[in-house]
């Protein structure tokens, strides 16, 4: 059995990604990763302080992992 964790941040327009430089939305990329055969096995979410510009601010994420045996 294989294990992947993704953790996707909330931007500053309210829409999920995969770290600051990825463009990639998490609803497409968990449609990519159910398609070629993954299941998702757990998911977690973190509230932070979306609000504030500083750089390194905690900020709301989604941490989800997929298994495909």
């Amino acid at each position: 059995m294989q294990v992947k964790s993704f953790t996707y941040q909330k931007n500053f327009f309210g829409t999920y990604k995969r770290g600051f430089l990825n463009l990639q939305k998490m609803d497409d990329h968990i449609a990519r990763m159910l398609s070629e055969g993954w299941e998702i096995l757990t998911q977690t979410s973190q509230a932070g302080d979306w609000r504030t510009l500083l750089p390194f601010a905690k900020r709301d994420s989604i941490t989800i992992s997929f298994r495909k045996q």
